[in-house]
C-alpha cells in the first residue's frame, strides 16, 4: 500500500500481483447459459494477474476510486494450452462522485465499467476451437442522492420522531445509462447446410432504481 498527497488531498494506491497453479481441473464448456462438465479431472492450469487500485477524495469530501485488473487464465487440455472459459484479460472500473458546492446535500456519482470479452465457441466442438470472444463489456451508471436528514438538517425538536435518525438519503440510480447492448452468451443455430450462426443474448437494458436509506 502507498499513501500520498495530490492536489492537497490524501490518496491510497494499492497493487497486488498473484499466480496460482491449479491441478486436477475438471474441464467444462458453456453452451448458452448451460455449463457442461467433461466429468474427468484430466486438466491442469493457472491463473495470474495484477490488480491496481487508487482511491481518495478527487473532490474534497467525496470518496472516489479507479480499479484496473490485468489477468490471464489457461488450462492444459487435449494436448495444448487453451484459455479457460473465465479468461478475461482486462477489467477497468471507475467510480467518481461530486456534489453541488452551494447544495452539499445533493451528490452525483458516475460509475464506468469496461471488461474484455470471454472466449466462446460452437457447442459440441473441441475446446481448442473456442477462439472467438464475446464483445467487450461496457456500462455507465449514474446515481443522484439527496440527504433528507444529515448534519445540516438535524431536527432539534425533541418531540419530532425524525430525531431518531442520524441520516436519511433518497437516491435515484440509472443502470446502463447509455443503453449499451452487452452480450452475455450466444444461442447457436444450425441451418440445413450445417452452418452455425451465433445469436447473441443481451444483458438487462437501461434500468431505474429508487432507494431510501436511513441510519439510526
Amino acid at each position: 500500500d502507498l499513501y500520498f498527497k495530490a492536489w492537497g488531498r490524501h490518496f491510497k494506491f494499492v497493487a497486488e500481483a498473484y499466480y496460482k497453479y491449479i491441478k486436477n481441473l475438471i474441464p467444462y464448456e458453456i453452451d448458452n447459459l448451460n455449463i457442461r462438465y467433461y466429468g474427468t479431472n484430466d486438466a491442469h492450469g493457472y491463473a495470474t494477474g495484477i490488480d491496481f487500485r487508487i482511491n481518495g477524495e478527487f473532490v474534497k469530501g467525496a470518496e472516489s476510486w479507479v480499479s484496473l485488473s490485468i489477468m490471464k487464465t489457461e488450462e492444459f487440455f487435449q494436448g495444448e494450452w487453451i484459455p479457460r472459459p473465465t479468461d478475461q484479460r482486462l477489467n477497468l472500473s471507475v467510480f467518481f462522485q461530486d456534489y453541488v458546492p452551494k447544495l452539499p446535500m445533493l451528490k452525483v456519482a458516475i460509475t464506468l465499467f469496461y471488461g474484455t470479452g470471454l472466449p466462446v465457441g460452437p457447442p459440441d466442438s473441441p475446446r481448442k476451437s473456442h477462439t472467438l470472444r464475446i464483445p467487450d463489456y461496457k456500462r455507465v451508471d449514474l446515481g443522484i442522492s439527496y440527504a433528507l436528514i444529515g448534519e445540516r438538517t438535524r431536527f432539534k425538536n425533541p418531540k419530532n420522531i425524525l430525531r431518531a435518525f442520524k441520516s436519511m438519503w433518497i437516491s435515484l440510480e440509472i443502470f446502463n445509462l447509455l443503453q449499451l447492448s452487452n452480450t452475455i452468451s450466444y444461442l447457436w443455430v444450425t441451418d440445413i447446410n450445417n452452418r452455425q450462426y451465433a445469436i447473441p443474448n443481451y444483458l438487462t437494458p437501461r434500468t431505474f432504481n429508487l432507494k431510501l436509506q436511513a441510519r439510526f
